[in-house]
Parts: C-alpha cells; sequence; structure tokens
C-alpha cells in the first residue's frame, strides 16, 4: 500500500515538474513585444554660421625722411629737422657725400647740427632713412642751399623743391635772404627750375593774394596768384624757345595796373633726347648731373646714382666739365640703397 501510494506520488510529481517546464518554455519562447514608435526627428536647427574674422588693418604706408626746418647760421653751420619714421636713422646727403645723421625719436623727429661749415655756393641736399632690417627710403622733396661767403651771411638763403611731377606743390621758403624776409612783402623771383620733361618752371615770393603776370621777352607766359604764404609759381604753357630770355614779373593793383615789377635774364639750355648712348653720356656745354638724372630717371635727385658710379671722375658733384665721359646705371634702386647704407 505504501508502494503504490509513493509511485502515486512520484508520478503526480513528474506531470507538475513537466508542466512548470512546458510554463517557463512558453514564457521563454513569447514573441518580444513591439517597441514603441520613434518620436518623428525635430527639425534640424539652421546651421550656426561663425563670423568671419576682422579683416586685418592695412600696413601702413612708408614714411618717407622730410624737411621741416633749414637754416645757415653765421658761419656757414646749417641746422636742420624734420620727420621720419620713430626710431629710422636718417642720413644727409650733399650729392653722394654725408654730412651727417641722427635718430629719430618716438615721435619721429630729428635734428642733424652739422659740426663743419658748409663752403660758400650752391647746393642740393636730400635725406635717407632706414628703419632697423629695412630697407632705405629716400625723400621726394629735396632742399636748396645759398651758403653765403662769410663778409654776407645775411644772404644765406634755404628752400624746399618739390618732387618732380608735382605740380601742385611749390617752392617753400625755410630761410629767405635777411633783405627779402619781412613778411615776403616784395616781389620776387628765386627759382628757374626745369620739369622731369624739361620745361621751365618759375617761382618767386609776392604778398599774398596779389596777382601776378609773366612776360617771357614780349610774350605773355601766363598769371598766377600768390598764395597765403606769399609763394608763387608758373610753369608756361608754351615754352620759351633754347637760347637767352628776359623775364618779366609783373605784380598787378587791384585796377589791374603794374604796381611793381621785376626783370631778369635767364638761359634755357637744350638737353638732346639721345644723351644716353649705351649706358654712357658724354657731357655737353650746360649739362649737369641734376639735368642728366632727370632726363634719364626722371628724378633729379637721383643725378647720386651718377655720382656714386663716377666718384674717380667727380671731386664736386656741383662741377662737372664737356667732354667728361660718365658711366649712367640702368636703375638707381640699387646704387642708393648701397649709398645710403
Amino acid at each position: 500500500m505504501t508502494d503504490a501510494i509513493m509511485a502515486q506520488g512520484m508520478k503526480w510529481l513528474s506531470l507538475i515538474g513537466l508542466a512548470l517546464a512546458a510554463l517557463v518554455g512558453g514564457i521563454l519562447l513569447l514573441p518580444e513585444a513591439p517597441l514603441p514608435a520613434a518620436r518623428p526627428v525635430a527639425q534640424a536647427l539652421p546651421a550656426v554660421v561663425a563670423p568671419a574674422p576682422p579683416a586685418l588693418p592695412a600696413a601702413p604706408a612708408p614714411i618717407r625722411p622730410s624737411f621741416d626746418v633749414a637754416r645757415i647760421g653765421a658761419r656757414g653751420i646749417l641746422v636742420s629737422a624734420g620727420r621720419a619714421a620713430a626710431g629710422a636713422e636718417v642720413v644727409l646727403f650733399d650729392g653722394g657725400r654725408e654730412l651727417g645723421r641722427a635718430r629719430a625719436d618716438g615721435r619721429g623727429e630729428w635734428v642733424i647740427v652739422l659740426a663743419e661749415p658748409l663752403p660758400p655756393g650752391m647746393r642740393e641736399l636730400s635725406l635717407s632713412a632706414r628703419l632697423a632690417g629695412g630697407e632705405p627710403l629716400s625723400s621726394e622733396d629735396s632742399l636748396l642751399l645759398l651758403v653765403p661767403e662769410p663778409a654776407q651771411p645775411q644772404a644765406a638763403m634755404a628752400m624746399l623743391l618739390p618732387a618732380p611731377g608735382n605740380a601742385a606743390a611749390q617752392p617753400r621758403m625755410l630761410q629767405a635772404p635777411a633783405e627779402a624776409a619781412p613778411e615776403r612783402q616784395r616781389l620776387g623771383l628765386d627759382v628757374v627750375d626745369y620739369d622731369e620733361q624739361g620745361g621751365m618752371r618759375f617761382a618767386g615770393s609776392a604778398p599774398p593774394g596779389v596777382k601776378l603776370r609773366l612776360y617771357v621777352g614780349r610774350d605773355h607766359a601766363g598769371d598766377a596768384v600768390a598764395d597765403g604764404a606769399g609763394r608763387w609759381s608758373l610753369t608756361p604753357e608754351q615754352q620759351p624757345a633754347i637760347g637767352r630770355h628776359m623775364l618779366r614779373v609783373d605784380q598787378l593793383a587791384a585796377a589791374g595796373s603794374v604796381a611793381a615789377r621785376i626783370e631778369l635774364p635767364f638761359q634755357r639750355e637744350a638737353i638732346p633726347d639721345d644723351m644716353l648712348r649705351e649706358g654712357r653720356v658724354i657731357v655737353q656745354p650746360g649739362y649737369s648731373l641734376w639735368r642728366i638724372a632727370r632726363r634719364v630717371y626722371g628724378r633729379g635727385p637721383r643725378y647720386t646714382v651718377i655720382y656714386a658710379a663716377n666718384r674717380e671722375q667727380i671731386r664736386d658733384p656741383h662741377r662737372i666739365y664737356p667732354g667728361q665721359l660718365f658711366a649712367v646705371p640702368e636703375s638707381g634702386t640699387s646704387a642708393e640703397s648701397s649709398r645710403s647704407r
């Protein structure tokens, strides 16, 4: 009996075990529940564009050295001052000869006082300035000096000549002869010059605002008006012929009558177009280094290039003689740079 009951119990236990196994298997084989539907993708945000970097400021234009002040003392000592790039080394030249040098301060101002007096006569000075590690820059304007004889210190004159081709600029007197100094109220002719095309230009002083009428011989050359500083200039439309002429300058009164007049002779010289042959020039009467450079390079101050290339022949750049044969470099850039270093 007992064995029968135990056998019956084992049977039920087996059936319960099979039922539990089936139940567990069914649970394990149930299909996976569907995932919730994906949410719609939000509308894409507009792309954020990074602001463009600010434009770099343009490089400042190079500052060329310039004259502001020039004065010749009683003993022929020149004091000059002007502007250049701050910290630049400024060199003062008389032709190819260095006269002095100075360092521009933090405001770009420089002063050069010569240790020795300049010899009497007319000369033209120029500047060169260079920053550390940079290229030298030459001045555009030049300084025209009349150094008087020791017995006539009152005749000293210093005039700033504008760059060739700058028709709007006028020569500016930095030191006038003593007899012409009081407020520039006297009519005067200071400059008879040639432009880069060989045309003549006249300039001088007069009372501010007055009208001037110029004549070459009997021909009316043109009219000019003195500016507020008492300066006037004129480049005649009809250029004088080659040769000697008489220039007449009339200062006109309000009614048109002549209030003052000056007459001065002048000579217009010819510079032939074929003066330069195979990189050389033969000096002819009337030539000067300034005029040769103006014809060849378009700028008179570059006569220092010709001077530097012919030092063995030229003792004084203001004195050359007919028959001399000069080498003329093709470009003044390299020669000027080497001269300024």
